[in-house]
């Protein structure tokens, strides 16, 4: 008889556990999509309310705390502050993967979050600095269901990256292809405008006029290539509100900005100096800082974002 139920309990055991895994493997969303701003994006919103996943804030402190697998990426330490990268729904993995070579090869300590950590932690207490990276900034917008963490983690004396689509996600309005689409973090009192259709086509290098009388420049050419993936240009309601680091060469349009937002600030990125080595041809990249990535510069442009008041 207990040899039965023991074989009953096997059984039922090994059920559970299927029914978990699937539901565990529904969850998980594989993005090859490339740098881009919004298409369809009613499309996405209404994907987005299909997916949110209630998460309690207990369950991700216990994320936390567990640790990562082998094959996961590094887990989140509360007790150690520090950057965290984005790297949920609708990131670019190239440009993920970049950030992380940079900052390891800089010796900056980073954390990962995705959508569910960004509305149910509370930031503050696990980063100093928030960076999303390229990606798709419709998804940024729908898929985290609340953005107020993020908002009042800026506002309350935080800083903020964005990458590309990261920087898309931080302005006022995001104006796609002659549309303007409202965003929800508005840490940037402005418009980021894109692609530059005409001037500089996706996957190619385009020109970056330096602001020669700011600090971050010193040592640099007046003139730097980048990698530019369809980011934006900069249009600000009131200009003097932000700082200018670098323009587009063709249209001498804000390609790399930085600016306040209550107590905290931002610095927005329209081009890509994290990712080098792109060819249309063999469609592969440069991950590490060789063939046209810009890390010196990079590094420059953040360690002053970090001292600057």
């Amino acid at each position: 008889m207990r040899n039965k139920f023991t074989t009953i309990a096997i059984i039922l055991f090994l059920i559970t556990a299927s029914s978990l895994l699937f539901s565990s493997c529904q969850n998980i969303t594989v993005n090859e999509d490339l740098d881009q701003a919004p298409e369809n994006e009613e499309a996405i919103e209404q994907n987005s309310k299909n997916n949110h996943d209630g998460v309690s804030g207990e369950e991700i402190e216990e994320k936390i705390n567990k640790g990562a697998g082998p094959e996961e990426d590094p887990v989140l330490i509360p007790e150690m502050l520090s950057i965290g990268i984005y790297s949920g729904q609708g990131v670019w993995d190239k440009s993920v993967e970049a950030i992380k070579n940079f900052l390891d090869a800089y010796s900056i300590e980073w954390k990962v979050f995705d959508e569910k950590d960004a509305v149910n932690l509370d930031l503050k207490d696990h980063f100093d600095l928030l960076w999303f990276p390229g990606g798709f900034a419709a998804e940024y917008k729908n898929y985290i269901a609340d953005h107020s963490g993020i908002i009042d983690f800026v506002k309350e004396g935080g800083s903020f990256v964005g990458s590309c689509a990261g920087a898309y996600y931080a302005a006022d309005i995001l104006r796609w292809d002659g549309t303007d689409y409202e965003y929800p973090l508005r840490l940037f009192d402005g418009k980021a405008t894109g692609p530059l259709y005409g001037q500089i086509a996706w996957g190619e290098i385009g020109t970056m006029t330096l602001e020669t009388e700011h600090p971050a420049n010193r040592g640099f050419n007046t003139e730097v290539d980048m990698y530019y993936f369809d980011g934006p240009y900069f249009d600000a309601y009131e200009e003097d509100a932000i700082v200018v680091l670098a323009r587009y060469k063709n249209n001498q349009e804000p390609a790399v900005i930085a600016g306040s937002s209550g107590d905290g600030k931002y610095l927005l990125l329209g081009p890509h100096p994290e990712i080098g080595g792109y060819t249309a041809q063999v469609q592969d990249f440069n991950l590490d800082g060789q063939e046209g990535a810009k890390w010196p510069w990079l590094y420059a442009a953040l360690e002053w974002f970090a001292g600057w008041e």
